[in-house]
């Protein structure tokens, strides 16, 4: 939440300051860790990337990953900003951000299944109709 905050404040400041906010932003890398509840904690990791940060954010309750908070930008659209959580060992399900007070009422909605360890089918939804079916091969192994 404070990167975007930032994001938008540099944004919106005085055009005549001249601050660097690319060496400002250097203040944000390393591992923060936040308890923001009861059993829970949000761990934040910013690391330098081009000419920007590469950022995780997840939330751990009583040990165990709740939800992952990712944000990214599309060359032409505004930043997104998507939550993410695992519904069974194999299945996930992502959704704006904006919407995680009330997730099943989301606009957008992808769900996420890892068929096997090379293997992840990623189902878009808009308006609870498939739009699109992807499938990711894992290069690496």
């Amino acid at each position: 939440m404070l990167f975007i905050s930032g994001s938008y404040c540099a944004q919106s400041q005085n055009p005549h300051t001249k601050l660097n906010q690319s060496e400002l932003l250097k203040q944000f890398e390393g591992n923060w860790v936040f308890e923001i509840g009861k059993d829970t904690i949000a761990y934040w990791d910013m690391k330098p990337w081009g000419t920007g940060f590469e950022a995780g954010l997840k939330y751990v309750t009583k040990g165990k990953v709740d939800k992952i908070v990712e944000a990214g930008i599309t060359k032409g659209k505004d930043i997104g900003v998507y939550v993410m959580w695992f519904i069974t060992e194999s299945k996930f399900v992502l959704i704006p951000y904006s919407d995680l007070a009330n997730p099943e009422k989301a606009s957008f909605r992808m769900e996420g299944e890892f068929r096997d360890p090379d293997v992840l089918v990623e189902t878009d939804i808009i308006e609870n109709k498939v739009v699109k079916i992807k499938t990711w091969k894992n290069s690496k192994r």
